[in-house]
């Protein structure tokens, strides 16, 4: 397949693999589309590279996070340096294979910070109520990507208005 289609082959067929980055509300901040067979740890520090995570004061919005809750897909060294780096908690539980013991310190597993995951999986859920995402139609990875923009953009104003209610329901 021609890298501009994003398709790769599974065990039902020709599908896309969104790798997704949303906040703690699970509205979605940045994704990006790839192959099946694409492996999630390769995607991972680009998706973490260029995004904005709004804040409520004023001003820049924030480049980093504070923890980054991931499955065991994207349990690898070089993801922990890039958290190291930028000081952000990585909540990723390891791998079931057993490695070579690492000298220092052992990482601690925040096991009730990790059941806050959820949010990213209920997100995915409900962008797969979009029948046009879910199915993908469309041959070019721009033109899916378009749609599943589209998608996202559903998502943040469904939570906007919502907050919104919340506050003038609050003031009443």
């Amino acid at each position: 397949m021609p890298p501009d289609h994003a398709l790769g082959s599974s065990r039902g067929g020709l599908t896309t693999k969104i790798h997704m980055l949303c906040d703690a509300n699970g509205v979605p901040l940045r994704f990006l589309l790839s192959g099946v067979q694409a492996s999630d740890i390769s995607y991972a520090e680009p998706l973490l590279d260029d995004v904005c995570i709004p804040t409520s004061k004023r001003g820049r919005p924030r480049k980093r996070c504070r923890w980054l809750l991931a499955d065991k897909g994207y349990d690898a060294d070089a993801l922990r340096r890039y958290c190291d780096r930028y000081r952000m908690q990585p909540v990723i539980p390891l791998l079931a294979m057993k490695r070579k013991p690492k000298p220092g310190l052992p990482r601690l597993f925040d096991r009730p910070k990790y059941r806050q995951r959820n949010v990213i999986e209920r997100m995915f859920g409900w962008l797969k109520e979009n029948r046009r995402v879910v199915t993908r139609f469309d041959k070019l990875a721009k033109s899916y990507g378009a749609m599943v923009s589209l998608a996202c953009v559903m998502r943040c104003l469904r939570h906007l208005f919502q907050t919104q209610k919340a506050t003038e329901a609050t003031r009443a």
